[in-house]
C-alpha cells in the first residue's frame, strides 16, 4: 500500500518532486530509447550502426535497473510523497 503524503512545494504545482519527476521521466526516455534502437539495429545493413546500437541499448539497460532501483527505494523509504489533494 502507498502511503500518501500532502507536500507543501510552493515552488511547483505538481503531485511530485522534481527528483521523482526526473527519475520517471528519465525512465520513460530510456525505455523508448530501447525500443527505438532495437528497431534502428534491426533495419540497419551497417555492421559498424548495428554494433553502436547494440551498445546504446545495453547502456539503456543499466541506466533502467539503476532508475527503477531508485524509484523503489524512493517509494520504500517514503520519499516518493503523492500529493493528490485538490
Amino acid at each position: 500500500m502507498v502511503q500518501q503524503m500532502a507536500v507543501t512545494r510552493p515552488e511547483q504545482d505538481s503531485p511530485v518532486d522534481n527528483t521523482n519527476h526526473d527519475l520517471i521521466h528519465t525512465l520513460s526516455v530510456r525505455l523508448d530509447s530501447q525500443w527505438h534502437d532495437r528497431a534502428y539495429e534491426a533495419e540497419t545493413r551497417c555492421e559498424g550502426c548495428r554494433s553502436a546500437f547494440e551498445r546504446l541499448r545495453a547502456m539503456d539497460r543499466e541506466a533502467i535497473q539503476i532508475l527503477t532501483r531508485e524509484i523503489s527505494n524512493h517509494f520504500r523509504t517514503n520519499r516518493f510523497p503523492l500529493d493528490l489533494t485538490d
